[in-house]
């Protein structure tokens, strides 16, 4: 799997994992300490992201970093 679709797929799961928690954007991006628009790139797949950040994002919607990369629970 190429870097692109791994992002891609992550994002799409943060996306998702964002809405049944029901944050927005902005209130997610206040929380890792991003921009609204990054979150948007990060969610898109348009943009990647460091360990630190994803550690962060999986922090503030309750999950493992594992499944947001793998979509696989620990």
């Amino acid at each position: 799997m190429r870097d692109e679709e791994i992002y891609k797929e992550a994002g799409r799961r943060i996306r998702s994992l964002r809405k049944r928690e029901k944050l927005t954007r902005e209130e997610l991006a206040e929380f890792v300490g991003l921009s609204m628009k990054h979150i948007y790139e990060i969610e898109t797949g348009r943009k990647g992201f460091s360990a630190s950040v994803l550690y962060r994002i999986a922090v503030a919607l309750g999950t493992g970093c594992d499944y947001i990369m793998m979509g696989k629970e620990q």
